[in-house]
């Protein structure tokens, strides 16, 4: 800029008045890029940053929180932003770039997303203690369509599925109410409205004390659920780190909680 900072004499060197004034900037300036160094380097090495994931309330509520724990201790500093909503939304999530990756059912149509199968979880009946099913050690689609039925409304994944079975079984069953969220299944199959049909995933959601399940069976139907990602492939260090804390899903306590009711899907997930 032309500005003399310095001035020299034949003993010594000393700040100009222009370089008094500047001295306590040119401080501020050294610590601005020792703070931005040394938080670039927190982040390559996972110690900070963000990780968005979108993923069914079922997800959120009985798997993540065992992944969130074990995250958290080895990553403290990284802040990680859960979005629990419905399937489409999910996948609108991810497209979008919002969120990092989504943890879902396949979407349809596979445009500007990839799909890699995690686990899979069974369809289970949920009822009254007091039910006849009770004294049952599994439960066919026939008894089930016999009963008055609360369920999901169309627009969620789980009752897409039901649906779809139900067709195939060429069957048909009583809806007596039809609701959006898990929390209203289980109260209204606790005030004796009928029984439900739910994947197994969504039992920490909706178990209560006057509640219980059983196996849903003739056939065994089965929800597969895994990571929807952009089909870049590409995650961040901390998104990366994340997804490489999910190869421990099958130790969670719901797969334990559960015994043969939920299981892994291979090994293709994307945890580059």
């Amino acid at each position: 800029m032309g500005i003399r900072l310095f001035r020299r004499t034949s003993r010594s060197v000393f700040l100009s008045p222009e370089g008094e004034a500047f001295l306590p900037k040119a401080k501020n300036l050294q610590r601005t890029w020792r703070s931005t160094f040394e938080e670039m380097a927190d982040i390559a090495a996972a110690r900070r940053g963000r990780v968005a994931v979108a993923a069914l309330p079922s997800i959120a509520a009985s798997l993540l929180p065992g992944v969130m724990r074990r995250f958290a201790s080895g990553h403290p500093e990284v802040t990680v932003e859960i979005h629990d909503v419905l399937h489409d939304e999910v996948i609108a999530l991810v497209r979008s770039g919002r969120v990092d990756f989504g943890i879902s059912i396949a979407p349809h149509g596979a445009g500007e997303t990839n799909f890699a199968p995690l686990l899979a979880d069974k369809f289970v009946v949920i009822f009254q203690r007091d039910h006849p099913f009770a004294t049952q050690e599994h439960i066919t689609w026939t008894m089930f369509r016999r009963e008055s039925v609360v369920f999901m409304t169309p627009m969620t994944s789980v009752r897409q599925l039901v649906d779809s079975t139900l067709v195939e079984l060429r069957q048909s069953a009583h809806f007596v109410c039809e609701v959006n969220h898990l929390a209203t299944v289980a109260c209204m199959v606790a005030s004796g409205l009928g029984v439900t049909a739910l994947p197994a995933l969504c039992l920490p959601v909706v178990l209560r004390p006057d509640l219980v399940w059983r196996p849903l069976e003739g056939p065994a139907v089965e929800r597969g659920l895994g990571l929807v990602s952009r089909d870049s492939g590409e995650f961040s260090v901390a998104a990366s780190a994340f997804l490489d804390v999910l190869r421990d899903i099958p130790e969670s306590d719901a797969f334990a909680a559960f015994p043969g009711q939920v299981r892994r899907l291979g090994d293709t997930v994307p945890f580059s």
